[in-house]
């Protein structure tokens, strides 16, 4: 048996080449892939340290924010009562000043008109 090399076993040669540079080629892909994975990775977790603790502040920010809106939302309550009470005890007296000052200028102008004329 020789060294000499039939067309067939050229042939298997060339397609092992092939399919060793393929697999290198596969290689390269996959280790880039890895490396941008790893990289997003990397900002994926950046961002979190940085979130995280800001959305904490941003939820203890909107609790006091509904605290003080529920303590302004009782000071208003006690306001509009505090109001409807001065306006009741307020109106009633009113109303009689208003009526006695009305009745009055009713009588003072019949008493103008029935007084004679003298002349």
């Amino acid at each position: 048996m020789g060294l000499i090399a039939t067309a067939g076993d050229t042939a298997l040669i060339i397609l092992a080449a092939f399919w060793g540079l393929l697999v290198a080629f596969l290689c390269v892909v996959l280790l880039n892939t890895f490396r941008v994975l790893e990289s997003t990775k990397m900002m994926i977790d950046a961002t979190r340290e940085e979130t995280v603790p800001l959305l904490r502040e941003v939820r203890g920010t909107v609790e006091r924010t509904n605290r003080e809106l529920d303590r302004v939302d009782g000071v208003l309550e006690r306001v509009e009562n505090i109001s409807g009470l001065i306006e009741q005890a307020a109106a009633s007296p009113l109303v009689k000043i208003i009526s006695v000052g009305a009745g009055l200028r009713k009588g003072a102008s019949r008493f103008k008109k029935s007084k004679p004329a003298s002349g």
